[in-house]
């Protein structure tokens, strides 16, 4: 049988057969085989804005610390897809370093500045307002925490899906400075540094770390180009100061600078398709790593940011100051009909400046009563201009260039408390009222002239919620949130008439889940059931602007959706050198309403059967890791296999018809094998990814009636990693 249904079956036999009366029965009778078994650790969170156990907090939530990310070879956001339950987090196929990130079927997939982003990440605490530079290289990460499901009473702002929060390294006082080598295939060298220690002892520490990449990428082009190919600098500096007992502040200065030739596009265009029809129909040559690009292509990014968090114990309460700084600019050359005749160039030219000021009050008591209150500001601003290019508007040049800016300020105040009313029983609620001011100012394409549009959105998101401490090993909970995602305007509108502004749009998600350690805690068993009512849903369609053949991407309101799932999470300890975790995943979504004109000549009508994108029905995963000491030193293995099933990856009204943008279900095997010598200072490590060298779609995308293009995920890769810590 298929890989796939053992992995489904073992993971659903694990959660099936871990119930308590099970584990009191197997309990007994192993009492005296596993006596000396190690125990499943305790991981210390901030899901709630203070510090809890991973068992504590009454949410669906994923964490890895700075260990399971080395010992997974975890290298970008990335990396993770497959391991969290009904999480997916792709890059944008055409824009590699932006994210495509998708939690409980909620996500974003596109690089439009004026669309907002489903899945908010944060970084060192500052929330990411855009998802361009979302994606990239990992160095000198201390670890990553995914919530599922709306996050709005305590993060940021658009956290309508979920959160994805990486933090990175805090500077030490202990003089430590650390180093890692890395070669693989096509081409990867990178060089991973740091060092850090007291610059004034007890008070003053420092941290520098860097990263340095070079990658021929894995896709040839037909004239010997290497397609896919990265030249990566990455630098962080970090300062924690302590001059007291009660207050502390850590600045984090980080700086990207990311060339390369964008990623292996290839040419999937249906038969009909303006593209097909002038004699360039889809890629034949059956290799998906070979393409046939014509245009001398790059995408290039540079990005740069500042964080300061500062801390005061008042006593009573905790007093926290997030302040944050971003501006990214990308400057891209895309090939989107991936042949030799230049048929569709597209040149992306965008600069982003943010800036966020966030405080919170946070109790520090030890009685029944736990509350974070806050207020959150953020000032943003983007220049985009669009070149678009090619046969399509009758010339090998011929075209125009769009001109679009947007200014964004966002306001909120929040607070959640959670009260201890019965020993073990905690209510919860919360709230969040969010307003949003947008200035936008587009010139579309052809159009001799600009013109400018202001809206402002606002919304109140409560959440109300009970859990109940069964043991110090169990716990359940239900709650109930309100996710917002404020409106807009169109971005790639080809008129004034096409710009909206669109409404805001919100998901009602209702939650029940347990949290058990099992066995003597040596075996963890965290799971969830949610049902999510998605309103005013807006959707990204493409039209054809009446009386040309340009096309354009909008936003629409286009009525309602349901997604219902279960997920589940399992570690268990098998003896002190061996442990398994699974994850089992499943999601059930559909449009309830939908209507909308599509650009098919079939006008405003009923759309329900179409298929969400990002919504596989099956994401399961398991990971087998051994770790054990010897005279020699500790060896390290691990083996994950990963399994989704089939997902569309793109919206398109071909969707009902064609399987043009579906991912087939697929398993993916990664493995590492390391050794680490006795003194703890020499590590090496053998790693590879997609052992089974599974070809997968990452994601296919249609412009219009024009043409689609694809972009597959990378073949196998291995290679090997030499580090050195003192």
């Amino acid at each position: 049988m298929k890989l796939s249904y053992w992995l489904k079956c073992g993971v659903a036999l694990a959660a099936a057969c871990a119930t308590p009366a099970f584990a009191q029965d197997a309990a007994s009778s192993a009492q005296a085989d596993l006596a000396d078994v190690a125990t499943v650790g305790d991981i210390v969170v901030t899901a709630q804005r203070r510090e809890q156990k991973l068992q504590d907090v009454p949410l669906a939530v994923s964490a890895f610390g700075a260990e399971a990310l080395a010992d997974g070879k975890v290298e970008s956001l990335v990396s993770l897809d497959g391991k969290i339950p009904n999480v997916i987090l792709a890059p944008v196929g055409a824009y590699p370093f932006a994210s495509a990130f998708f939690i409980r079927g909620l996500g974003f997939a596109d690089v439009e500045s004026s669309f907002e982003p489903s899945v908010g990440v944060e970084l060192d605490g500052v929330y990411l307002s855009r998802n361009v530079g979302a994606v990239q290289d990992f160095f000198d990460i201390d670890g990553v925490t995914i919530l599922r499901g709306p996050q709005g009473t305590l993060y940021g702002r658009n956290t309508i899906g979920g959160v994805v929060s990486v933090q990175s390294r805090r500077p030490s006082f202990d003089f430590g400075a650390r180093a890692q080598a890395t070669f693989g295939s096509n081409g990867r060298q990178e060089l991973r540094g740091g060092v850090e220690g007291a610059l004034i002892e007890d008070q003053l520490a420092g941290k520098f770390s860097f990263l340095a990449k070079t990658y021929d990428g894995y896709t040839k082009n037909i004239d010997g180009r290497d397609m896919g190919a990265q030249d990566t600098t990455s630098m962080r500096g970090a300062l924690l100061w302590t001059p007291t007992a009660t207050f502390d502040a850590t600045l984090i200065i980080d700086y990207t600078k990311d060339e390369g030739t964008g990623p292996g596009v290839e040419n999937a265009s249906l038969p009909g398709m303006v593209l097909d029809l002038a004699g360039q129909p889809a890629d034949t040559d059956g290799d998906p790593f070979l393409t046939h690009i014509g245009d001398d292509v790059f995408s290039n990014l540079e990005a740069y940011g500042l964080a300061l968090n500062a801390n005061r114990d008042l006593g009573p309460v905790t007093l926290t100051s997030i302040t944050g700084y971003r501006n990214t600019k990308s400057n891209i050359l895309s090939d989107f009909d991936a042949t030799p005749i230049p048929f569709l160039t597209v040149h992306r030219d965008e600069t982003h400046d943010q800036f966020s000021q966030e405080f919170r009050l946070a109790s520090n008591a030890d009685g029944p009563l736990h509350y974070v209150v806050g207020a959150y500001y953020m000032t943003q601003e983007y220049n985009i201009a669009t070149g678009q290019f090619g046969l399509v508007f009758g010339g090998p040049t011929a075209g125009s260039t769009a001109i679009t800016s947007q200014k964004a300020d966002s306001y909120a105040v929040f607070g959640q408390a959670d009260y201890e009313v019965l020993p073990g029983l905690t209510l919860t609620a919360g709230g969040r009222y969010s307003q949003e001011k947008k200035t936008f100012t587009t010139q579309p394409l052809f159009f001799p002239n600009s013109d400018t549009f202001d809206a402002d959105f606002d919304d109140f998101s409560p959440k109300f919620a009970v859990n109940y401490k069964w043991s110090d090993n169990l716990m359940t909970y239900a709650q109930y949130s309100r996710g917002f995602r404020a409106g807009g305007f169109n971005g790639r509108a080809g008129t004034f008439a096409a710009v909206g502004p669109y409404d805001s749009e919100s998901v009602d998600s209702y939650e029940i889940g347990v949290k058990s350690d099992l066995l003597d805690r040596r075996l963890r068993l965290n799971a969830a059931v949610f049902t999510s009512n998605y309103k005013d849903m807006q959707q990204s369609v493409q039209q054809v602007i009446p009386g040309t053949n340009i096309n354009q991407t909008l936003v629409a309101n286009v009525g309602s959706a349901k997604i219902s799932g279960f997920e589940a999470e399992a570690t268990a300890v098998v003896t002190n050198a061996f442990t398994v975790t699974a994850s089992v995943g499943y999601l059930d979504a559909g449009f309830d309403e939908f209507t909308a004109d599509l650009g098919d000549g079939k006008g405003v009508i009923d759309r329900t059967n179409l298929p969400m994108t990002y919504a596989p029905k099956w994401s399961n995963s398991i990971t087998f890791n051994y770790k054990e000491s010897y005279d020699f030193g500790q060896v390290t293995a691990q083996a994950s296999v990963r399994h989704m099933s089939d997902m569309y990856t793109s919206f398109n009204v071909v969707n009902a018809s064609s399987d043009l943008a579906l991912r087939k279900a697929n398993t993916i095997v990664d493995g590492s094998l390391a050794l680490e010598l006795p003194d703890g200072r020499w590590r090496v490590s053998l790693w590879g990814k997609n052992l089974t060298d599974e070809v997968v779609i990452n994601n296919t995308f249609a412009v219009g009636p024009l043409l689609a293009a694809r972009v597959y995920q990378p073949p196998r890769e291995i290679g090997v990693d030499l580090s050195f810590n003192f």
